[in-house]
């Protein structure tokens, strides 16, 4: 029951998008996942509106600092495969996210200012 976190301090890298990517190729190949929405966007909880979500792939909302660490440990009771969508930003619930990880994934986005 791997617990996978996307974080980055930086928004807009990917780390939502990556998250479903990820998500939605394990549910297709029969894993049963669960996606842990931290974002106050709730990128994740608006693509799961859509149509197409497969039926094994299910996504938490309004994951906060109080309650992440219950809702991972919740989590990787019913589910073979616990992805986490982090905010872009540095805090407390990132490193508690983390602290719980087998695998932290930090997409980054190449600017002229990262160089």
């Amino acid at each position: 029951m791997p617990t996978i976190v996307f974080a980055s301090p930086k928004g807009g890298v990917g780390k939502s998008t990556t998250a479903v990517l990820l998500a939605g190729e394990l549910a297709l190949n029969g894993a049963s996942v669960a996606v842990l929405d931290a974002d106050p966007n709730q990128p994740v909880v608006n693509w799961a509106s859509k149509p197409g979500k497969p039926n094994n792939l299910t996504v938490v909302p309004n994951v906060r600092e109080e309650t992440v660490l219950d809702q991972i440990e919740d989590s990787e009771r019913t589910h073979a495969f616990v992805l986490v969508d982090l905010e872009g930003t540095a805090s407390l619930l990132v490193a508690q996210a983390m602290s719980r990880a087998h695998l932290v994934i930090v997409p980054c986005q190449g600017s002229p200012l990262d160089v």
